[in-house]
């Protein structure tokens, strides 16, 4: 089959490849042929490009940069700060709902003027721009549509990060209130004004313990000193009986008469009263002082004791006043630190933002002087190019019909 189109296409008059052929050589003679107007019409478009660059009003870029706020999510333990809302989410509600709603709200201000506004997201970023385009003298205008757009997305926010919000608030209030609790002495100091109480009495107690104690070492000594007085009285009186025994016996040997036996009398009768009272203080230094030092000294064993138990239940009453001092300070510590927890979380929060509003750009945008010159006398010279080969075209369909 491939040798059959071989052998047509060599069977083929030579003349009829030749005309299927661009001629480059005609295709130039009719270019230079029509020189003049390609000349003409690559200079009008040159003309309407300059004209159209150096009259047309320069158009500016209106930005404003829109921060979306911040809240937290998640339990109060395991919260994750994050931005209130996703900037898809944020730029679909711009684009569909508040953008357009701004701009008929404003179309009654500016004379049925339709504004446009176009948003920008950044990638890993939390800020939006809204752009939009005109005049120098536009300012104002971008202005207000900007900031109708904003405004109930900013108020929408404002709302999620105040009940969001609300949690740690209340938290820290609470906690507040505690630590005002905790540092009122009229409230914090019951219970340890009660154990001071305590400490006061035992300490008045031992006190008193102490005061008898200082009684009962004075009758000790007291009884030092009767003991003392007694031997002196019995080693005197001990002395009187050997004088008195001394006069008897010679009274006794020299009895003659009847006043002899009178003095004999006395002497013996002083005697019997001596020997009684000596008996007395006998008895009185070894058995009486003795049975009252051993109950002075039974009293101070038990003072003793009852001062050694005193001071146990005043150590246990400042051990427990100092336990309750350190259980309310770690108390106020710990309330501290949930307030300063909590604020700091409620400092994570942050409302959504404006960044400045329709700020104009310094140079103005879109197609430059030089650029829109250049691209009209590339298509003025297409046109011309085109247009000559159309002159040509018409001139050889009319001089085929003349002929």
């Amino acid at each position: 089959m491939d040798q059959g189109i071989s052998q047509q296409e060599q069977d083929r008059p030579t003349h009829q490849i030749a005309d299927d052929e661009i001629d480059l050589v005609q295709l130039f003679q009719i270019l230079w042929k029509r020189k003049s107007l390609i000349l003409i019409v690559t200079l009008f478009c040159l003309l309407a490009g300059i004209g159209y660059a150096f009259l047309k009003k320069p158009v500016y870029e209106y930005t404003t940069a829109v921060q979306i706020g911040t809240a937290l999510v998640g339990g109060s333990d395991s919260a994750v700060k994050t931005g209130i809302e996703a900037s898809p989410s944020v730029k679909l509600k711009l684009e569909k709902v508040y953008i357009p709603m701004a701009t008929r709200q404003l179309s009654g201000k500016y004379d049925n003027r339709l504004g446009s506004a176009r948003v920008k997201e950044n990638k890993n970023s939390n800020i939006l721009l809204i752009t939009s385009k005109g005049g120098e003298d536009d300012h104002q205008f971008f202005e207000d549509l900007h900031t109708i757009a904003i405004s109930p997305l900013i108020a929408n926010h404002r709302e999620l990060i105040a009940a969001s919000k609300k949690q740690y608030e209340i938290l820290a209030q609470r906690a507040k209130l505690i630590l005002k609790d905790l540092e009122d002495p009229k409230i914090f100091a019951m219970d340890e004004n009660t154990v001071k109480g305590k400490i006061e009495s035992a300490q008045l107690d031992l006190a008193g313990i102490d005061g008898q104690k200082i009684i009962l070492l004075a009758k000790k000594n007291g009884l030092k000193e009767t003991k003392k007085l007694l031997r002196d009285q019995i080693s005197q009186i001990e002395k009187n009986l050997k004088i008195s025994y001394a006069k008897r016996d010679k009274v006794i040997a020299e009895v003659k008469d009847e006043a002899k036996a009178m003095t004999f009398l006395m002497l013996n009768s002083d005697i019997q009263q001596n020997e009684n009272r000596l008996a007395t203080l006998r008895e009185r230094l070894n058995v009486g002082l003795e049975n009252e030092n051993q109950k002075i000294a039974g009293q101070l064993a038990e003072n003793l004791r009852l001062r050694k138990s005193q001071m146990t239940r005043i150590d246990e009453f400042k051990s427990q006043l100092v336990q309750l001092q350190a259980q309310r300070s770690s108390e106020q510590d710990r309330q501290r630190s949930k307030i300063s927890e909590a604020e700091n979380k409620i400092n994570l929060y942050q409302d959504t933002k404006v960044l400045g509003f329709a700020s104009r750009s310094v140079k103005p945008v879109g197609s430059g002087k030089t650029l829109i010159v250049a691209l009209a006398a590339m298509l003025g010279l297409m046109g011309g190019v085109m247009s000559a080969f159309f002159a040509e075209f018409i001139a050889k369909v009319r001089q085929q019909q003349q002929s």
